[in-house]
């Protein structure tokens, strides 16, 4: 029984002393217009595959394609940090892990909740 529970007790240990990273703020399709253009430095960054871009993308979206690891680093390396990144997918679930990782690089990055698909929903308007 010892030999089984020092190990699961050092692992506990170890699991509460790790600290996590502050989670990425969401917004709503409105609450994220309402913050692109209250804020002077905001940049919207659209995480897709670029013939999912071509599709239709919120206007003035920068495509870097976060599937694509090797040209999302060497582009995300590109972005000046000064700007907060707002940013989409289809539905969240890329967007979320892209700006998680931003985050954790330094960049101020707000998420778009649902991507693109509660966007469209919500009757907010993409262009092609």
């Amino acid at each position: 029984m010892k030999k089984i529970f020092l190990p699961l007790l050092a692992c506990f240990s170890l699991l509460a002393s790790c600290t996590s990273q502050p989670s990425v703020t969401v917004l709503s399709p409105k609450a994220f217009v309402e913050a692109t253009q209250s804020d002077s430095l905001a940049r919207i960054l659209d995480v897709r595959r670029p013939e999912e871009y071509a599709q239709g993308h919120i206007e003035g979206a920068i495509n870097i394609d976060w599937l694509n690891k090797e040209s999302f680093t060497t582009e995300t390396e590109k972005l000046n940090r000064e700007y907060t990144y707002y940013i989409y997918c289809r539905s969240g679930r890329r967007s979320n892990a892209a700006a998680s990782q931003l985050q954790a690089n330094g960049f101020k990055v707000i998420d778009l909740e649902g991507g693109i698909l509660h966007w469209q929903k919500q009757g907010m308007p993409v262009v092609k």
